[in-house]
């Protein structure tokens, strides 16, 4: 079974904000080592890097995993047959118009 798009969207919010601790802790790192902490502890700048990159990561993630499954069809249903007629848009020479 298939599972819902409530699910989708949770499993893409945890694979984003795992990838975004990882990504926050390497570019947190980073920062203290090249500037220091300022007025705040290494910890909570460190951590603050962190859950920053860990919740933009997973709120994009969880979007696009539901995006990138939403237009898929259940196993073993016909494809979709999309129409053939031209679309209702005319196109006048500007040639024409003008009298």
């Amino acid at each position: 079974m298939e599972p819902t798009t409530l699910e989708k969207m949770k499993m893409g919010a945890m694979m984003g904000g795992t990838v975004g601790l990882c990504v926050g802790f390497v570019f947190g790192s980073i920062s203290l080592i090249r500037f220091g902490s300022g007025s705040k502890s290494p910890v909570s700048l460190l951590s603050q890097y962190m859950l920053t990159s860990a919740a933009s990561f997973g709120f994009f993630m969880s979007i696009g995993s539901v995006i990138r499954s939403e237009g898929r069809l259940p196993a073993g249903s016909a494809t979709l047959q999309w129409s053939t007629k031209p679309l209702p848009i005319q196109i006048k020479d500007r040639r024409q118009d003008v009298q």
